[in-house]
């Protein structure tokens, strides 16, 4: 007991965040070492970084767009300075698993303001290191919208606090880091503006102050993007809205009519099978708390759940993936709102409350997530080092500083510190490239092939640029590296 005192509850916070960053910081550092990330989406961001940190146009020929028309990710300029000192796909990593485990701090600090009291609180705050969804986003490479879980749940902290200057320090940061963000900062404002604005006291004319502004600078900064930044860089062609929505429209007006005039579509997809599942491993890990009790605060992530379950994209619903980020902010909200309304109500329901998050998060750990726990951490999810990857080391390592390459989908990511990087068989055939495989590039612009032939992908093409432009310099474990002749 007295080490319980002398540690306090900030001290068992701060053993699980490291615990976390330990666990997770190591898995991911293996997995880039291992091979284990794919030119989408590891190798699309780190070149796209490293392209603006040496000042270049940053087009990126992972995937044959401009790197803002791809996103909206202003939060990548942060990471400008790290690369300009050598950081990559490593570093983007960690820095996600470092950002994500501290979302545990504000749910915390939250949690302690509505239960009364330090303890208890670090019941949800462990929940929100357990949970499955935030661990399988910190396995799927890095994206920048998972870096917004974070700056949301403190800005809801601050706002509860009437700290806005550090609120809107963390909305700012939410908005940096991909468009539809915006959407959710919206309908902060929107959820500020009704449910803390209906409280009296003389803090009430500030927070709907606020609750306005905030909504605005949301609305304004996601048509800002979708109309004003991202049409331009992608030639005016709404991709977004063809690629989510073809069974409603192909244009943001014509989905929005397809939506509202289509309602038993829209009922049919959100009750099919794998939306069912969607929200049973979004809630359950938290006893369904936040949908019984606190549903007025999902509705921050009303306009991001609305894309998800309507989207034709199956991993837009699927919790392992970053497109459920601000989701999970507001689904953390709404459960401590809840704990905070049943302890002023019956504070003996709020203890019942906190025993059932406390077992679901343990149970949903271990049947959904990827740590050490889970049921699925050795299904081969994790990548780990094999005798072959000396072969992929040395195959990487022939290829000269600025050379343009083509290579495997697990090699690029080692390959992209460089303006021209395809990912097989770009450039010569097109697949995933621009909006529909428009502008295509210069072949010549790949002097070097890195690939796994075991793979056998495109091996008629292999062959014929083999027997014809490129020369094989290296062979080992069926990896080879082939120079065009004309270098």
């Amino acid at each position: 007991m007295a080490t319980v005192r002398r540690w306090g509850p900030q001290g068992f916070l701060a053993v699980g965040v490291g615990l976390y960053v330990a666990v997770f910081g190591w898995l991911t550092w293996r997995q880039q070492s291992a091979y284990g990330t794919f030119g989408y989406d590891m190798g699309l961001h780190d070149q796209g970084i490293w392209l603006t940190s040496r000042f270049e146009r940053p087009f990126v020929t992972i995937r044959g767009m401009h790197y803002f028309g791809h996103h909206v990710n202003l939060v990548s300029l942060l990471y400008v300075p790290f690369y300009r000192l050598g950081a990559g796909p490593h570093f983007l990593y960690l820095t996600e698993t470092v950002v994500l485990a501290a979302g545990a701090v504000p749910v915390w600090l939250l949690a302690r303001d509505r239960l009364g009291s330090a303890w208890p609180a670090l019941v949800p705050a462990f929940a929100f290191l357990l949970y499955p969804s935030i661990e399988w986003m910190n396995w799927w490479h890095w994206h920048p919208e998972a870096l917004a879980v974070t700056p949301l749940l403190f800005a809801w902290w601050f706002a509860v606090r009437r700290r806005w200057g550090w609120f809107g320090l963390c909305v700012g940061l939410a908005l940096s880091t991909k468009e539809d963000v915006a959407l959710a900062v919206m309908m902060l404002g929107v959820v500020l503006l009704v449910m803390r604005g209906l409280r009296r006291g003389r803090g009430r004319r500030a927070e709907r102050r606020a609750g306005a502004l905030t909504a605005l600078a949301g609305l304004v900064w996601f048509l800002v993007c979708t109309r004003l930044i991202i049409p331009p860089l992608l030639d005016g062609i709404p991709f977004y809205e063809r690629q989510l929505f073809p069974q409603f429209g192909d244009s943001l007006g014509s989905v929005l009519v397809g939506i509202v005039t289509s309602p038993g579509k829209v009922w049919a997809m959100a009750t099919e099978p794998d939306r069912l599942t969607y929200y049973a491993r979004l809630l359950g890990p938290l006893g369904f708390v936040a949908p019984l009790l606190g549903a007025p605060f999902l509705l921050i992530a009303g306009p991001q759940l609305g894309v998800n379950v309507l989207s034709s994209l199956p991993g837009t619903h699927d919790i392992r993936f970053q497109y459920s980020a601000v989701v999970v902010a507001a689904v953390f909200i709404a459960t401590v709102e809840a704990l905070g309304w049943l302890r002023r109500w019956r504070s003996w329901l709020a203890v019942v409350a906190l025993v059932v998050i406390g077992c679901t998060a343990v149970a949903g750990n271990a049947a959904w997530s990827p740590s050490p726990l889970g049921r699925d951490f050795d299904t081969g999810i994790w990548a780990h080092r094999i005798p072959r990857h000396a072969a992929f080391d040395a195959a990487v390592a022939l290829v000269p500083k600025g050379a343009g390459v083509s290579a495997t989908y697990y090699l690029i990511p080692h390959l992209t510190h460089r303006r021209y990087a395809y990912e097989w068989p770009n450039p010569f055939i097109l697949g995933n490239w621009g909006v529909h495989n428009e502008h295509p590039p210069d072949v010549a612009t790949a002097e070097y092939l890195v690939l796994d032939t075991t793979l056998r992908q495109e091996p008629a093409l292999l062959a014929s640029l083999t027997d014809s432009t490129y020369d094989v310099v290296f062979s080992r474990d069926g990896v080879i590296v082939a120079r065009h002749r004309a270098r």
